[in-house]
């Protein structure tokens, strides 16, 4: 894809709307870029019992990258994000790490982009 920095900020863009819809008050997303990658750390909480949520986003994150056919879904998903494009951040990354503290209600979210 030739916007990787649009990217980005979309992947972000999304896992925020996710979780500010799960009730979250403290979201917290670092971007590092070097020359092979962009590293994305998100730290959040959420409200309510989300275990389940969390699960199936954990899930749909793990989905194998798919390059071929990226720009063909994001172009599906347009402009607005409804909260169910988490899929997209998916096959949009190359490596996810989820750590989930049920008790404390956080989440923290290791996404890494690899670049062509």
């Amino acid at each position: 894809m030739k916007y990787e920095r649009l990217v980005v900020s979309r992947i972000v863009s999304e896992m925020m709307n996710f979780f500010f819809s799960m009730g979250a008050g403290d979201f917290t997303a670092q971007v590092v870029r070097s020359d092979e990658k962009f590293e994305i750390t998100i730290e959040t909480d959420y409200a309510g019992n989300q275990s389940s949520k969390i699960r199936e986003m954990t899930r749909l994150l793990r989905m194998p990258r798919a390059e071929e056919t990226e720009e063909y879904f994001w172009s599906l998903s347009g402009e607005i994000s409804t909260g169910q494009e988490i899929y997209l951040v998916g096959i949009m990354t190359d490596h996810v790490s989820v750590e989930h503290d049920e008790e404390a209600r956080r989440v923290r979210i290791g996404l890494v982009r690899l670049l062509s």
